[in-house]
């Protein structure tokens, strides 16, 4: 799985970070390693247009997106040992169960990663010289 990056939700940063599953093998074991969400509040795959929960000991938001991020549809609370599938999807983000709603996440939203910045140096930059 990639470093956790912001998601950000019609052009506004969320306040939300996820991590990113875009290999076979982390999309294949995605969430099923884990007990709770603690660390990330969810996890984009990609591609992926089905999740299943087999395994799971919680419930999760599901969101399914087209190839630019945009809402095609919002799985609320999928429970443990349920499926989930979107025709025409190219990535999922699954979320914290009730994390959809309270972002205001809906049909048609645009949703977007970007990593964080780099951390600052600890000398700051030299002045440019002179002319």
């Amino acid at each position: 799985m990639e470093p956790a990056q912001a998601l950000w939700i019609d052009g506004r940063d969320s306040g939300c970070r996820v991590g990113l599953a875009n290999r076979w093998r982390s999309r294949a074991i995605g969430l099923l390693a884990t007990r709770q969400l603690d660390r990330l509040d969810g996890l984009w795959l990609s591609p992926c247009a089905a999740v299943h929960m087999v395994g799971m000991a919680y419930a999760l938001d599901i969101v399914f997106l087209d190839r630019s991020g945009g809402v095609l549809r919002v799985v609320p609370g999928l429970r443990p040992w349920a499926a989930a599938v979107c025709r025409g999807a190219h990535q999922t983000l699954e979320l914290r169960a009730g994390l959809a709603a309270g972002l205001a996440i809906r049909l048609g939203s645009r949703l977007a990663l970007s990593a964080p910045p780099p951390a600052p140096s600890a000398a700051p930059p030299a002045p440019a010289p002179a002319r």
